[in-house]
């Protein structure tokens, strides 16, 4: 059988195996082709584990892994650097292939996972040992750091749902959070730039993750948040290489969102010099992507007690909203306000889909007595407390808006009081402020009557004229008139008192007023 001379090669003895490179590329051919063949016959790897009397597979790799740890110390002692005659190269292939082979050995079954994880410790070191600043960036180095990652994630992932399948995943994520940085190869693999490696550090913390709250809860840890910060950065980059990495990322964040974790890990990523940290963006954009791909689900989750998970989101809004208007009052360059924008362009949108669910839930006729998460956060965004709801923050930034982004239509040209070039893709913030207004004051005369308090009636009106820099807003504006005037008086009696300046075209453009249609002087 194909085992018996890889029995054969491994009896000769670690340090024999690395005295030269022959040999150890020898026994990298025949663990290679061992492994292939376990890829292709799983159902056989229980046959293949014994290789002669008190003697298996797992007690012959134990000393072949100590072994390469120690050759690849960064700074060998004399005695591990005169065992290992074998080129850098040779020993490379001699743990690749070993690699491979018990990763496809121990995959899925308890019982080889409790064998392996006896040289644990070895691999680990191993693992910290190729993942040095040099060798991080090191191609030669990049197969066997994925090889390698994927193996420890085989040993101790939970092999199967059962009760006690799942006890190696706890004991070891706890050390690898432990705080210990020989114990932390994680935080050193999320720098690897190789594709590989990252699928199989992410695919190991999904896997460590997934159905234990009280795992995920450890990712609250400082080393912990480290890790998900590291991910958070490079989300970006991956989104855009279509690789899985950015999915696989996500998946992690999401599942702190089902576990209503991410307020905590929100804060947690916090800065207290900045309003609105890199990280936190990224993690506002999933949960912004998390929403609204859960909007158009027909089961509302119903609040046990307690405010809603989200309620963390309108104070944020509050701060940076008063950022941004603190910001455009000052009249100079800020290289926070581009994030600034971002996070507010992200809040107004996830809001907004909230408010769409609820009145998607009622247009369905469902039994709105029972309070559910977009009830407690539309109640909350229309709270007439100006320090707790929206409705004031929405209008008093729209009227900042409205002189940093001024409009342009067809008449008008760019004027030299429009903003930075790197600055205009955020106009449709004003957009978004729009739509999130016309959503909360549909079917809600009060908060009608809250925004014409605070002056907003005349400035959504005025944003019903065309503007060329920002697409969908007239119609938004359209739509948030018609909900402040419906049933409304007071509303409505602003636009009574509203002398006519022209008249809409079928562009948007506005036209001069038609004789007809001006206002006669009262007679006295």
């Amino acid at each position: 059988m194909v085992i018996h001379s890889l029995a054969s090669a491994l009896s000769q003895g670690v340090d024999q195996v690395l005295r030269s490179d022959e040999t150890c590329l020898e026994v990298a051919s025949e663990a290679e082709k061992v492994a292939r063949y376990l890829a292709h016959n799983l159902d056989e790897r229980e046959e293949l584990v014994d290789l002669e009397d008190d003697v298996t597979i797992f007690t012959s790799l134990s000393p072949f892994w100590t072994s390469l740890a120690r050759s690849f110390e960064p700074n060998p002692t004399t005695s591990s650097s005169s065992r290992a005659s074998a080129s850098e190269d040779s020993r490379i292939s001699l743990a690749l292939a070993l690699g491979k082979l018990e990763r496809n050995l121990v995959a899925g079954l308890q019982l080889f996972q409790e064998e392996a994880v006896k040289h644990e410790a070895a691999i680990r070191g191993l693992i910290f040992n190729i993942t040095t600043f040099v060798r991080i960036e090191d191609k030669r180095f990049f197969t066997l750091q994925s090889v390698l990652t994927q193996l420890l994630s085989n040993i101790i992932s939970p092999s199967s749902p059962a009760p006690g399948a799942d006890k190696l995943t706890d004991q070891y994520l706890r050390l690898y959070l432990s705080g210990q940085r020989e114990d932390d190869v994680i935080i050193r693999l999320l720098d690897s730039r190789d594709v590989k490696t990252n699928h199989a550090t992410l695919h190991l913390l999904n896997n460590a993750i997934r159905g234990s709250r009280s795992r995920l809860e450890l990712l609250l840890l400082e080393p912990g948040v480290r890790w998900c910060a590291k991910i958070l950065g490079r989300m970006d980059d991956w989104v855009e290489n279509h690789d899985g990495l950015f999915e696989l990322g996500a998946s992690i964040f999401n599942t702190f969102i089902s576990q209503s974790l991410h307020p905590r890990l929100f804060a947690l990523l916090s800065t207290p010099s900045e309003p609105l940290t890199p990280n936190q963006t990224v993690l506002l954009k999933v949960l912004d992507s998390h929403i609204s791909s859960t909007s158009t689900e027909t089961s509302i989750p119903l609040l046990t007690s307690g405010p809603p998970t989200d309620a963390f989101l309108l104070p944020l809004f509050h701060t940076l909203s008063t950022y941004a208007q603190f910001s455009i009052a000052q009249g100079v360059d800020d290289p926070r306000l581009p994030k600034v924008f971002e996070g507010l362009i992200l809040l107004s949108e996830g809001l907004s889909s909230m408010g769409l669910t609820l009145q998607a839930r009622k247009d369905r006729g469902e039994n709105i007595a029972k309070k559910s998460e977009e009830d407690e956060m539309v109640g909350l965004m229309t709270d007439g407390d100006s320090e707790k709801g929206l409705v004031k923050p929405i209008v008093e930034l729209l009227k900042s808006l409205n002189t940093f982004f001024p409009r342009l239509n067809p008449r008008t040209q760019p004027s030299e009081s429009s903003p930075p070039e790197h600055l205009r893709p955020f106009s449709n913030l004003k957009r978004n402020l729009v739509q999130l207004l016309g959503i909360l004051c549909y079917d809600d005369i009060s908060v009608g009557d809250q925004i014409r308090e605070y002056g907003g009636v005349e400035l959504v009106l005025s944003m019903t004229e065309i503007d060329e820099s920002n697409p969908y807003l007239r119609e938004h504006a359209l739509f948030c008139v018609r909900n402040l005037m419906l049933n409304n008086p007071s509303n409505q009696a602003i636009i009574k008192q509203m002398d006519p300046v022209g008249v809409l075209s079928d562009t948007g453009e506005v036209l001069p007023l038609p004789e007809k249609m001006k206002r006669k002087p009262e007679s006295g």
